[in-house]
């Protein structure tokens, strides 16, 4: 078993060379991918090189920060996530939360010095009313880390035999002939009968050598929840994952590659989405516009993105 204590020390020891200047978060993640090989990664909180750089760290795009979070950019750029363990320098909040039950974490660690932070002290509200309760929902236990004392305190504890309700999950679809636009036009259709009105997204990905999917997801409550669930909003943050972000913690259990010419979203993405998807080091985007912008951020977002050719977006169908 990895030593817990080891795994958060390599998260504090790079915390320091966040670029943030104020909120600096790093995480380390660890889990093992095809083929049995374990794999260890350490990222900080970031703002990618093209939005650092053709925008700025004070612009906001959209609505949003063009930071990446610490944990997140640990999914983002991990080989797969099914039943990894993840430690963090701070207490995540509720958009990681979702993301990190979406990509199938089994296990989260926190240093205990994380909730100490002036910034966990403002956001701490957020942290236990929405953060926790997505992590009890999901199934993943919480826990404090006393790195020097070599102790773990439960901080949320989940029984042995549970496990969460599956609603709607993302859906892999074998693909025999491989990827090309046709392949990845006769999915997109089958994809609109699937999901009726909702908003979803899809990539054509490699799963495994010379293994071709179609995958997709529509925007849904976070893993453990349904929509008969109260699910009002709390401020910022909302308990609802959005397709992009979606399939791309989700892609990540599965451990798939996705061909960077081939993704897809039924409707403008949120800002939040796009700087994901830039983080993730996609710069082509298919859109469809058969169905309206969750809001007017998506789109001002996109502008942003394009101007400053970061991400092209093509219009679906051409």
């Amino acid at each position: 078993m990895t030593c817990p204590y080891d795994m958060m020390q390599r998260a504090v020891d790079i915390v320091n060379s966040s670029p943030h200047p104020t909120n600096k978060i790093a995480a380390t993640l660890c889990g093992v991918e095809r083929g049995d090989h374990p794999f260890i990664i350490s990222e900080t909180n970031y703002w990618p090189g093209e939005i650092e750089s053709k925008i700025g760290r004070g612009v906001k795009i959209g609505n949003s920060s063009g930071t990446i979070h610490a944990e997140t950019a640990c999914l983002l750029h991990a080989p797969c996530t099914k039943d990894a363990s993840l430690f963090i320098t701070d207490p995540p909040c509720p958009n990681c939360a979702k993301n990190m039950t979406e990509a199938g974490i089994k296990a989260l660690y926190i240093d205990h010095k994380g909730f100490k932070k002036d910034f966990a002290q403002r956001r701490g509200d957020q942290f236990t009313s929405m953060s926790m309760r997505i992590f009890a929902a999901a199934g993943i236990p919480v826990y404090e880390v006393h790195r020097k004392e070599r102790r773990l305190d439960k901080v949320l504890e989940i029984a042995e035999n549970y496990t969460p309700p599956l609603e709607n999950p993302a859906e892999l679809v074998s693909l025999k002939s491989g990827i090309n636009k046709s392949v990845f036009e006769k999915n997109i259709e089958r994809a609109k009968d699937k999901y009726k009105d909702a908003p979803f997204a899809l990539a054509l990905a490699e799963q495994g050598a010379g293994n071709f999917v179609a995958f997709s997801a529509a925007s849904h409550p976070a893993v453990g929840y349904t929509h008969e669930d109260d699910l009002s909003k709390n401020g910022k943050y909302s308990f609802i994952l959005q397709p992009i972000n979606r399939i791309l913690m989700a892609g990540k259990y599965y451990g798939l590659k996705f061909d960077p010419r081939f993704i897809y979203s039924s409707r403008p993405p949120t800002a939040r989405e796009l700087i994901n998807l830039v983080g993730a080091n996609y710069h082509r985007l298919h859109v469809g516009h058969d169905q309206k912008a969750r809001d007017e951020f998506g789109p001002l977002a996109m502008e942003q993105l394009q101007a400053a050719n970061i991400l092209s977006f093509l219009n679906f169908p051409a």
